[in-house]
Formats: C-alpha cells, structure tokens, sequence
C-alpha cells in the first residue's frame, strides 16, 4: 500500500461515519441493483464496536432485504454462500447476473 492509497482509505472511511446515505436510498429514482453475499458479514468499526453493537453490524441476509425495500425501483439479488465479494469468489456468474440484470 502506498502512502496515497491509505490516506484514501481513511477519507472513505470518515465519510462513511460522517456522511452516512442509509436516509437517501428512498430518493434513488434510477433501477437499483443490490448485489450481496448471504456471508458477508464485513462491517466498518465492528472491530472497535461495543459486542451488542458488534452484533447487530454486518447481518446482510437481513440488512439487503431491507434496503431493496428502501429504493423505489430497488432489486436485490443475493448470492448464496458468498461473502463479501461474489464478483471475487464467482466471477462468471456474478457478471452473467450482472448482464442479465443490465438488459432488462
């Protein structure tokens, strides 16, 4: 890691804390593709969280649904037992679903 690419990572990371968007999804008016592993559990600051904190971080099986429910025009296609990064762990089908989705 360079020097730059770390001090990028530390900017998304306080946005992320400062500027959270979770209050805007009801405003994306565009068809929204959520694309999630059922194991992904990845959190920012669940390593610093409280362990009830810590606990609720991270659930996507849960949270994606959720959000799907929050976007007007929002799709969720989740890939059973993939974490974080389907497009990592299954790449063929990943794009396959992707294009799929984009050619509708």
């Amino acid at each position: 890691d360079s020097v730059a690419s770390r001090g990028l990572g530390d900017v998304y990371k306080r946005q992320i804390f400062t500027q959270p968007v979770y209050h805007e999804f009801k405003d994306l008016q565009m068809p929204t593709l959520l694309l999630i592993g059922d194991q992904d559990t990845t959190a920012i600051g669940s390593d610093v969280a409280p362990p009830e904190v810590k606990a609720k971080l991270g659930n996507y099986a849960e949270l994606g649904p959720q959000v799907a429910k929050l976007i007007p025009k929002g799709e969720l296609i989740t890939f059973e037992g993939m974490g974080h990064a389907p497009q990592i762990e299954e790449p063929v089908r990943f794009n396959r679903t992707l294009v799929e989705w984009l050619g509708k």
